[in-house]
């Protein structure tokens, strides 16, 4: 699925006018596009706002980086995506255009519902229930909803990948290689465990630079081609022959 962003407004632009200018110039944003009721049907969260558009905003806005500057970039069908802790599906955005795209993390059934993560994946419950009221609700999902074991459990590998990425980092910085191989694939475990596909791709890089570092670039080169492999499953990437040398070039930099 695919979709353009109907308004983009750069994250300077509260600050570089005044209140009242902004908000004309927010409707008459809204006025000029084919279809503005396809905004202004949008769902309203937010309670700092004074406006309905600024209110859609800021309760719809996906983050955007365009010419090097942060934008907020709103994206109607996306927008109405809901959110689950354990999504089937996440937004991939295009550099080159305007475009995301939702894409699949796994086989959705017909008639089960398509969602997405309103925060960041490997949070632990506490975290994301406290991150998901800026939306003004409480996260039902089947991972929120499991038995106090079940989410102590989820809980806990999720502490224990958070921990263990940064040992990794004091690892590789003190060029202890053995010991942030050995992290990295305990990580690994913990995340396939948790199921957070879309992260497994940094862990594969990790390690295939850690056993560069080490001159064994034939199994440098396999973790290098997973990485490769899982973004291009993921949509991230183009399948081409030539990105498995381009990400190599860079380990020798």
């Amino acid at each position: 699925m695919a979709d353009w962003a109907s308004m983009m407004v750069d994250l300077n632009f509260p600050t570089s006018v005044k209140r009242a200018q902004g908000y004309r110039l927010l409707h008459l944003a809204t006025d000029q596009l084919s279809d503005p009721e396809r905004v202004l049907h949008l769902a309203r969260s937010s309670s700092f706002s004074a406006d309905i558009v600024e209110d859609i905003l800021r309760t719809n806005a996906f983050s955007y980086t365009l010419a090097g500057d942060s934008h907020m970039a709103l994206y109607p069908k996306v927008s109405r995506i809901n959110h689950a802790c354990h999504p089937n599906a996440f937004i991939r955005f295009t550099p080159s255009s305007l475009a995301v795209s939702v894409v699949a993390l796994r086989d959705i059934q017909p008639g089960e519902e398509i969602s997405i993560t309103y925060v960041p994946l490997g949070k632990t419950r506490e975290e994301r229930q406290k991150g998901l009221q800026k939306w003004g609700f409480n996260c039902t999902c089947s991972l929120c909803t499991a038995s106090k074991a079940e989410i102590a459990a989820s809980d806990y590998r999720r502490s224990k990948i958070k921990d263990m990425r940064q040992e990794v980092m004091k690892a590789v910085e003190a060029w202890d290689g053995t010991k942030a191989v050995k992290l990295t694939r305990e990580v690994l475990e913990l995340m396939r465990a948790e199921d957070l596909a879309p992260l497994y791709a940094s862990q594969y890089e990790i390690m295939a630079r850690l056993y560069w570092k080490a001159r064994d670039k034939e199994t440098g080169t396999k973790y290098a081609k997973m990485s490769i492999d899982t973004l291009v499953d993921q949509g991230y990437l183009e399948d081409s022959p030539g990105a498995l040398p381009m990400l190599l070039e860079t380990f020798d930099d």
